[in-house]
């Protein structure tokens, strides 16, 4: 392997691979019965907030417990958005959504939304992520049935004529893109919300598009105890897997035609998730200005990549050969968990989204599905540290004795 580090090959890396996803499968039916029973554990300490209104619980099981529910606040109000503001006259029943997030929490709070995007993720053909499907199946509207949402493309950015035909009675796009001509047009169709003031386009965290969607839905109650549910699932989650307390992070997507690598600022969905896990930013990254509230992601001159240490590297990548060409690619395969092969190399695109569009449907599938691969990339990478240390010690002992 021209220009690459000598004692790591293909091969090695598939092996490591390969160890982490085992490790993984090992733990995942005791983590699934611990996460139930992190659930029913919290579920007391959420009976105050529940008492209003709202479910004290995450997921699909959430979406259940509040399509029972009604409004709670009166109507009309006004909210606050980054291209002004929006007045809600009545409870909304036609509600169409512009993210996949916006998405997830309106199923959350119990509500089937009339239109959202489509997704493009796996290789079942599928129009929206597992968690999305799952939850709407609670509700009586898998896609199977009449209720079912009907979906549009967002590939080209916002369809206004799909979403206008559908007639709806509110727009949410609380944590999209939406430009402001989008939002122009859109108003001309029905209320609509775009994403907060003082937030950039998708950069609104979980928590405060709940918040959102809740006040605007009317479910404001609702809405809160479902953010205080989920906080407690990811937080069970943290306190049950030790090993990531502290643990430092870069979080990036490789595009290996460039080469170029784009780390996720603290800004972004990620590194939230990530963070609330209990993780913190690398030095390096820190170093590369991933503390900002101004963008989603900051590039990383290839110079630089070898300084990228951490005790996980979370890649999002394209594919197989993509993790191949980077092992080959002289300073990209210098990163020390890639020449390691402990680097969590995520080519899966639903494990990417439940952390990309975080929300309080996917957070339940992340810590079941992917958090396991998480603590196992960060075990194997300080097993290989703490490797690389010994060896390094064994061959000064040597030196200085010879």
């Amino acid at each position: 392997m021209a220009d690459s580090v000598d004692s790591v090959d293909l091969a090695d890396r598939a092996r490591g691979v390969e160890h982490r996803r085992a490790a993984a499968r090992a733990r995942h039916l005791s983590r699934r019965s611990l996460l139930a029973g992190a659930v029913a554990a919290g579920s007391a300490a959420l009976l105050s907030a529940c008492a209003s209104g709202g479910s004290g619980t995450a997921g699909s099981s959430a979406a259940a417990g509040n399509a029972s529910q009604r409004a709670t606040e009166s109507f009309p109000f006004t909210v606050e958005h980054t291209y002004g503001s929006t007045t809600i006259e009545a409870e909304p029943t036609r509600v169409a959504a512009v993210s996949w997030v916006d998405a997830d929490v309106v199923i959350s709070l119990g509500v089937v939304p009339i239109g959202m995007p489509a997704v493009s993720a796996g290789d079942d053909g599928t129009d929206a992520h597992p968690w999305t499907t799952e939850a709407l199946e609670a509700l009586g509207a898998g896609w199977d049935t009449g209720s079912a949402p009907a979906v549009y493309s967002a590939a080209d950015g916002v369809d206004v004529e799909e979403i206008a035909a559908l007639e709806p009675d509110l727009i949410l796009g609380v944590h999209s893109g939406m430009s402001e001509k989008d939002y122009q047009r859109l108003s001309a169709v029905a209320p609509t919300l775009a994403h907060p003031t003082g937030a950039i386009a998708y950069g609104a965290s979980w928590e405060t598009v709940t918040v959102a969607v809740g006040r605007a839905l009317g479910r404001s109650a609702a809405a809160e105890a479902l953010v205080k549910a989920t906080t407690y699932l990811v937080t069970s989650t943290a306190t049950a897997n030790p090993v990531l307390s502290g643990a430092t992070y870069a979080a990036a997507q490789i595009d290996i035609s460039g080469p170029s690598i784009a780390l996720y600022t603290t800004t972004d969905s990620r590194s939230q998730v990530l963070g609330q896990l209990g993780l913190t930013p690398a030095p390096a990254v820190i170093a590369a200005g991933v503390d900002t509230e101004d963008a989603l992601s900051v590039d990383l001159p290839l110079e630089e990549a070898e300084q990228l240490n951490a005790d996980l590297l979370w890649l999002q990548v394209e594919d197989a050969a993509a993790v191949e060409a980077i092992g080959d690619e002289g300073r990209l395969s210098r990163i020390p968990a890639v020449a390691a092969g402990t680097a969590l190399f995520v080519t899966d695109e639903v494990a990417a989204m439940s952390l990309a569009a975080a929300s309080p449907l996917s957070l339940p599938w992340c810590c079941e599905n992917h958090v396991p691969e998480i603590v196992a990339a960060i075990e194997a990478g300080r097993a290989a540290a703490t490797a690389s240390a010994a060896a390094t010690a064994t061959a000064g002992a040597s030196a200085a004795a010879s």
